[in-house]
Formats: C-alpha cells, sequence, structure tokens
C-alpha cells in the first residue's frame, strides 16, 4: 500500500441538494466521442471558519475563480452567512453503465449507476515527480473493489516508514481506529495494488496531488461514496488531460488540464489526435484550441468554429 493520509462538509452529490440551491444540467456528447459537458450552478451560504480554498476544494472548484465570480477579496475573511454563487462547469472524460470513475488530472472522482453520475467528488491524487524527489503517482488502469473497511487499523507500508526516516520524522508502524488516523474512518480497498480509496484527515490535500498514490476524499463525500459502493464494483482510473465534449448541437467544448505528471509530450499533436480521432478537426477553431492548451484552466470552453469561417 503506497497512500498516506475531518472535515464536515455536506455531499456533493448531484442527486442530493442538502440545503443548496443547485441547477445540474449534463450535455449530452453525439456519439463519437465519450466526453461529457457537466455544469451546476450552486448558491452557497458560507459557515463560520469557512475560507475560500475550503469552499474551493468543498466543490473541486479552483478558489480564484470563486473570488472572481463572487468579486471577493481573497486577503479578506468570509463572512458567516454570506451567499456565495459558484459554478462547476467539467468535461467527465467519459461514462460507463456502473462503477467509479476517477479522472486524474481533473481530480474528480464520479460514480456511476445506470449510465448516469450520481456523485461528483474532488479528491486528492498521488505527488508527481519533481525536485529529485521520488513521485507517487496514482496509477491509470481498471480495479475492482475488493473490499470495505470502517475504521481500519492501518498498518503503515515500509516505503513510507522509509520515507518517515528520510526525512527525520518519528516512524510509525501503525494507526489505531480515531481523528489521528490517516485513512480516516472509511476506506476501499481496490485490485490495484497499494492503492486505496479513503476518507482523509487533511481535507485541504483533497484537489491536490500530495497523497502516496491513493485517493482521498473528504469525510462526507466518502461516507456517501462508501455507503453506495459494492465490494466487486468495478472502477477505471484515466488520465486525460485534453477532454472533448461534442454537443448533439454540433458545439465542441475542450478542457485543458496540466499535464503535472508529465506524460504528454506534446499537448498540441495530442489535441490534434483526439480531435482528429473523433472526426472533429474540421469543426473547430484552431486558434481557440490553442489558448485553451496555452491557459491550462481545467475549465471546458467552447472551441467550436464558426460557420464559413476559414
Amino acid at each position: 500500500m503506497r497512500c498516506n493520509q475531518l472535515f464536515n462538509k455536506q455531499s456533493s452529490s448531484i442527486l442530493v441538494l442538502f440545503g443548496i440551491l443547485l441547477i445540474m444540467v449534463v450535455f449530452l456528447p453525439s456519439p463519437s466521442l465519450a466526453g461529457v459537458l457537466f455544469q451546476q450552478n450552486i448558491s452557497y451560504e458560507v459557515a463560520q471558519g469557512d475560507t475560500i480554498s475550503a469552499i474551493g476544494v468543498k466543490f473541486g472548484v479552483d478558489s480564484k475563480r470563486i473570488a472572481g465570480e463572487n468579486n471577493l477579496d481573497p486577503a479578506k475573511a468570509l463572512r458567516a452567512g454570506q451567499k456565495l454563487r459558484i459554478t462547476e462547469n467539467r468535461i467527465i472524460p467519459e461514462t460507463m453503465q456502473k462503477g467509479i470513475l476517477i479522472d486524474i488530472p481533473g481530480r474528480m472522482l464520479y460514480l456511476f449507476d445506470g449510465g448516469i453520475p450520481r456523485m461528483a467528488a474532488p479528491v486528492g491524487l498521488g505527488k508527481p515527480k519533481g525536485n529529485g524527489e521520488k513521485g507517487w503517482e496514482t496509477p491509470e488502469g481498471r480495479f475492482t473493489i475488493k473490499g470495505k473497511l470502517r475504521n481500519p487499523d492501518w498498518k503503515v507500508p515500509e516505503s513510507i516508514q522509509e520515507e518517515m526516516r528520510r526525512e527525520g520524522l518519528a516512524v510509525k508502524e501503525s494507526y489505531p481506529p480515531g481523528p489521528k488516523n490517516p485513512v480516516g474512518g472509511y476506506v476501499l480497498q481496490t485490485s490495484i495494488p497499494g492503492i486505496l480509496i479513503h476518507e482523509t484527515i487533511d481535507p485541504l490535500s483533497v484537489y491536490r496531488f500530495r497523497s502516496h498514490g491513493c485517493v482521498r476524499l473528504l469525510s462526507g463525500d466518502m461516507g456517501e461514496l462508501f455507503e453506495n459502493v459494492e465490494t466487486g464494483m468495478h472502477g477505471e482510473s484515466l488520465y486525460i488531460p485534453i477532454k472533448i465534449a461534442p454537443l448533439s448541437n454540433g458545439r465542441v467544448f475542450m478542457e485543458v488540464n496540466k499535464d503535472v505528471y508529465g506524460k504528454i509530450k506534446d499537448m498540441q499533436g495530442e489535441a490534434r489526435r483526439l480531435l482528429k480521432k473523433s472526426g472533429l478537426l474540421n469543426d473547430v477553431d484552431w486558434n481557440k484550441v490553442m489558448r485553451v492548451i496555452l491557459e491550462k484552466t481545467g475549465v471546458p470552453e467552447e472551441v467550436t468554429r464558426k460557420k464559413n469561417s476559414p
């Protein structure tokens, strides 16, 4: 097991409103590509102690976008009871009939049932290589849920113990159930060696790349996922920084995330390859495509070519 690491958060399930006014739209794609454009408009009431960063983690939205959408000064504290507008806008890279889909570059987990994403939750994922340090990348691939553990006694893997020694930290061999257990109270064991899907006691590591390969969720999200996942359920983790969603009305949207694991040598070439494969190369404005690739905002942008334009 390679992973490491309570945040009382209301679930971000797309089917449970939990006191938040929410308008959700899933734009179905054309048959040429599986990407789905997903949008939610949320009216959120600030709770005591909330910060823009924590709210961003809660919904999987960059805190700068929240500040900009609400004309907020990031340096000023939020006021309890303050109403915020939050727009969730992303492309789900693929769909499945039933199971778990993890979008690694997008830092999101989706739970499908009946071909519909019943739950969308931000996740924390494995650290990339950098500054001469070993990476702990979350692997791509298909997996199966092998077991469900509640309040586990977590045995710290030897690889993480060795890292503790190198960093001069006190070496822990195990953590009993409780508030200091890095994997929290809910754990899903996967068939990928060393990889768990689990709750985290480090909420600000969610929607970031800070784990030892495992998939971290906030407490409320993990509790909901745990209750709705069965042993034997299938899942897949995908590494697709460039996602395309063609709509049935001919519009084309593209989302580009940072290639955090450095797997794509040529982002422009990859975009061209995906567009050509999906039969959309002549339907997009390449200047718009280039801008989206350059900015890498992780937000879907329309790249449709206007009719009669070259």
